[in-house]
């Protein structure tokens, strides 16, 4: 009897983990486990950057993974998993709030774990209700359960403890789980299910408020810096990419102007690769003196010179910076709005382009799975150039952060993560073109436009 999906799959699967383990081996990689407790550097996207070939290896055997997962579990599994991950990300948290992460960490030995009862004595909790939290943890690869009710952290949970990047990508607001909770009645039942307001989606359903987020956040100041890091450290995991993919050689301009620049961590690694440049973080007024500070603490000199400068704008307004000494980066703002606060933005930096600027939106390009056919690179990585019809064009697993996001940004914003043919037709509609895209080794792209002459 023929399994022909089975067989592809466990094909391509085969293939992707020996081209893995070949190009770890090329970089001279330790290998990956996790029954240790020591970092991997695969494990940091914003201190170690893999080859092309180990990225897409990677990106190839999750696909792999989670098309066998759909062929092969039960829908009624399936629906099980989806239904409840939310209390995985709510059981981290938990650890996280608690310190116990830190605890474990800080242990001389972990190879023996901490009985959950030593935990719920040490930090004032009941250990009936920890147990099952630390096993939804384990469950999901977090923590290890090193014998019947004693825990231990592995490699992986090392990212939530203090001073690393998954610390600020927990549940970073109150309500965050009832954004969650309201989206379905958002789209189906609500006065607001046909509107594309940013003023009109379950972001004010779940917070029973009627103004957009980053209105309702000037209200809420005591969440800005949390919601700042939480947005830094998603645009971070491409920012070794975007200084070291980029030809930012063929630049004809001497600024760049990153807007929405955050905290300046991608111009700063964009000036430690090509110091010829000099820049300007762009960000809204009660960010900036934030960004400021940072800036000031971090690269004194660039600040002193006239290297690296900080100024308040709202993008909503027109850009000052104008003529041939600028181009623009645009990274992680376009997604959060629809198409016409999107176009707003997008033409205040195309008025101000000279003929030899050019706009870098770097984002997640969403690729539709209109059949199940792997892109040409994916093709062009299998094993003998044979056509691969088991992979869907959009890497199915791999690109679930991609698509959980759209999901989030329409939640919130009335926002998303669009297709090329959408970027097409934004960009299109702003007076400009796409010159290029570049993939990045990362979930996101840059796109490259200039002005449409």
């Amino acid at each position: 009897m023929a399994h022909a999906e089975l067989d592809r799959l466990q094909a391509c699967l085969n293939f992707a983990l020996d081209t893995l383990r070949k190009e770890m081996d090329n970089s001279q990689l330790p290998p990956l486990s996790q029954h240790s407790s020591v970092e991997h550097p695969l494990d940091d996207p914003m201190t170690y950057l893999p080859s092309t070939a180990l990225f897409n290896a990677r990106r190839l055997s999750l696909a792999c993974l989670g098309e066998l997962k759909n062929l092969i579990q039960p829908p009624l599994d399936k629906r099980m998993d989806e239904k409840y991950s939310a209390y995985g990300a709510a059981s981290i948290d938990t650890l996280i709030k608690t310190s116990i992460i830190d605890y474990l960490a800080d242990l001389s030995d972990s190879s023996e774990g901490i009985p959950a009862a030593e935990l719920a004595s040490t930090f004032g909790l009941d250990s009936r209700k920890l147990v099952p939290i630390l096993r939804c943890c384990a469950a999901n690869g977090w923590v290890r359960e090193t014998r019947d009710s004693s825990f231990a952290l592995n490699r992986c949970s090392r990212t939530f403890t203090k001073g690393h990047p998954g610390r600020r990508l927990n549940l970073f607001t109150p309500g965050f789980l009832s954004i969650v909770g309201a989206m379905p009645r958002w789209v189906t039942e609500s006065d607001w299910k046909l509107s594309r307001s940013p003023a009109q989606t379950a972001f004010q359903i779940a917070f029973n408020t009627p103004l957009p987020l980053f209105s309702w956040l000037e209200q809420n100041p005591q969440l800005l810096i949390p919601l700042a890091g939480h947005f830094q450290v998603i645009g971070d995991v491409s920012t070794l990419s975007i200084a070291s993919d980029y030809p930012w050689e063929q630049l004809e301009t001497s600024t760049i102007v990153d807007c929405g620049g955050g905290e300046g961590g991608l111009v700063t690694a964009v000036l430690d690769a090509h110091p010829s440049f000099r820049a300007i973080v762009q960000e809204m007024d009660n960010v900036a003196a934030l960004t400021s500070s940072i800036m000031n603490a971090r690269r004194p000199r660039d600040i002193e010179s006239g290297t690296l400068k900080v100024e308040a704008l709202d993008l909503f307004q027109s850009q000052p910076r104008i003529g041939n000494e600028y181009s623009f980066i645009l990274r992680h703002i376009l997604h959060d709005w629809p198409d016409k606060e999107a176009a707003a933005i997008l033409s205040n930096v195309a008025h101000a382009l000279g003929s030899k600027s050019k706009i870098l939106i770097v984002e997640m390009v969403v690729v539709p799975n209109v059949n199940s056919t792997a892109t040409t690179s994916a093709k062009s990585f299998l094993l003998d150039g044979n056509d691969n019809d088991c992979v869907p064009s959009h890497f199915g697993s791999a690109s679930k952060p991609v698509n959980a996001f759209s999901v989030h940004m329409t939640s919130l914003m009335n926002g998303c993560e669009r297709s090329l043919r959408e970027w097409e037709s934004l960009i299109n509609g702003c007076g400009l073109r796409i010159t290029n895209v570049y993939p990045l080794r990362a979930l996101t792209s840059i796109i490259e436009c200039v002005l449409d002459a």
